[in-house]
Formats: C-alpha cells, structure tokens, sequence
C-alpha cells in the first residue's frame, strides 16, 4: 500500500530551509533531510507566498516515484487554489 502524506503545514516551514520561528522547524527540516522513507527522494510540496518566497507546506514521501505523486498532489492544490504557484523540490 502506498504512503501519501501531505503534511498540510503552511507557515510552519519557512522556504529553503531558513528558520521561520516555530518550533520544531529546524529539527523536522533536518530529520527529513537525513531520514529518506523508501528508494526515491522525498519531495517537499512548496507554495510561492504573499511574501515573495517559497514555503513547505507539504511532504511526500513513500511512492515508487515521489515525484510524480508530488506533482499530482500539485495539480489537486491547483484546482482548488489555482492562484497559487507550487513547486516540488526533493526533500533529501
């Protein structure tokens, strides 16, 4: 059975890594970042914000290719919100 986990945590994850002062942000990008959950890379859904960068907000990980899940779940955040921009960047 495949694993799908959006972790649906905007604002908790500041874009490329940076801290963004909640906690636990820091310790949940490095354990990610070390800690690959099946053969293909992890993938971090990110969002282009308000603010003029990117944001985590989601996490896939546990599919044969990782990848191609997370632009599936791109194309449902979409549909729903399609002012939005998303990105998929391999999470280790």
């Amino acid at each position: 059975m495949k694993i799908l986990a959006v972790l649906a945590i905007p604002l908790l994850l500041a874009s490329c890594g940076s801290s963004s002062g909640v906690d636990g942000d820091d310790s949940l990008s490095k354990h990610v970042a070390n800690n690959q959950i099946g053969r293909d890379a992890d993938q971090w859904i990110e969002m282009f914000n308000d603010a003029g960068g990117w944001e985590r907000t989601g996490l896939i990980f546990g599919y044969v290719n990782d990848n191609e899940e997370c632009q599936k779940a791109i194309e449902g955040l979409k549909r729903v919100n399609f002012a939005r921009e998303y990105r998929c960047v391999p999470a280790n």
